[in-house]
């Protein structure tokens, strides 16, 4: 559901605040003047997620640093977008660039992302999500749809490239090294 706001009319407090009154739901804000108001993903779409969290995790402590977040926590934009992945990650440089972020508050826009299709989703709406992620600043997003077994990647300047059921995906050269092995992506669950 998207909602028309009078520009700036919904600050980072707000918008965490209604997520904490109705658990269930995801709020954004697109923009300056657009709320968004989707369904949790469920449990399916969240260990999904978890997995590629792990693996992302693993990879910063190898050395890379930086930071990882899930999907409670909100990056802001220049465009005065906050916005939520599923997965992100940002480098120590882009993060103080933002001022650090305070611990409760949104971090600068990440150079990775991750969005997982769950059920509840649209998958026009995460395509027109990512490349909102994209004209961000983001430099390299997963767009990872396990029904349908289709990975989108998208880079700045680039169409979307679209993967049917890869074994793995890399993040290089964007994420050098960084790896995520695609079977418990894959795996059947029950819904």
């Amino acid at each position: 559901m998207r909602i028309p706001l009078p520009d700036g009319a919904l600050a980072w407090e707000d918008l965490a605040k209604l997520r904490d009154d109705n658990p269930g739901y995801r709020f954004e804000r697109y923009g300056r003047n657009e709320l968004v108001i989707t369904m949790g993903s469920g449990w399916n779409s969240d260990e999904r997620a978890a997995d590629i969290l792990i693996d992302l995790g693993i990879w910063k402590r190898s050395g890379v640093g930086g930071h990882v977040a899930g999907s409670s926590a909100y990056t802001e934009g220049d465009d005065g977008s906050l916005l939520i992945a599923d997965a992100a990650w940002i480098s120590d440089e882009r993060r103080a660039a933002f001022g650090g972020a305070a611990d409760e508050g949104p971090a600068g826009v990440p150079e990775f992302v991750v969005e997982v299709v769950s059920w509840t989703d649209d998958i026009a709406d995460q395509q027109e999500k990512m490349e909102r992620w994209i004209a961000r600043g983001v430099l390299l997003g997963w767009l990872i749809d396990p029904y349908e077994r289709i990975v989108w990647i998208y880079r700045p300047g680039r169409e979307a490239e679209e993967l049917h059921e890869p074994a793995e995906l890399r993040g290089d050269p964007e994420l050098p090294g960084f790896v995520v092995p695609m079977d418990n992506i894959w795996a059947e669950r029950e819904d």
